[in-house]
């Protein structure tokens, strides 16, 4: 159980629906396995991956039972500058706040 965990399962006591985004270079691997099962919180991990630690979070990783869907998961190659980034990041995020509709956001 990490920090983020903690925070999340604090912010469920209040709201139905939390969206984790982790945007740092390595999978959120943590949260994701933390909450796969849930349908109250959406993980979205945009990180490097291939030959990289910890090697998770392939874009098949969706989540499981009652989650299912609900883990999203963009790996990104080697190269990627800010502008790529944006492009690729921001009609993901739009669309997971527009279906989802999170109620608390954990950064």
């Amino acid at each position: 159980v990490n920090d983020c965990v903690l925070s999340i399962l604090e912010l469920l006591k209040t709201y139905q629906r939390v969206l984790y985004i982790d945007i740092d270079c390595h999978h959120g691997d943590g949260v994701e396995e933390a909450f796969l099962t849930s349908d109250r919180v959406m993980t979205c991990s945009i990180h490097k991956f291939g030959d990289f630690f910890p090697g998770t979070g392939s874009l098949q990783d969706i989540g499981v039972e009652e989650g299912k869907y609900y883990s999203v998961n963009y790996p990104m190659n080697d190269g990627v500058n800010d502008a790529t980034y944006a492009r690729a990041v921001k009609p993901v995020l739009k669309e997971i706040m527009d279906r989802f509709k999170p109620e608390a956001i954990c950064l």
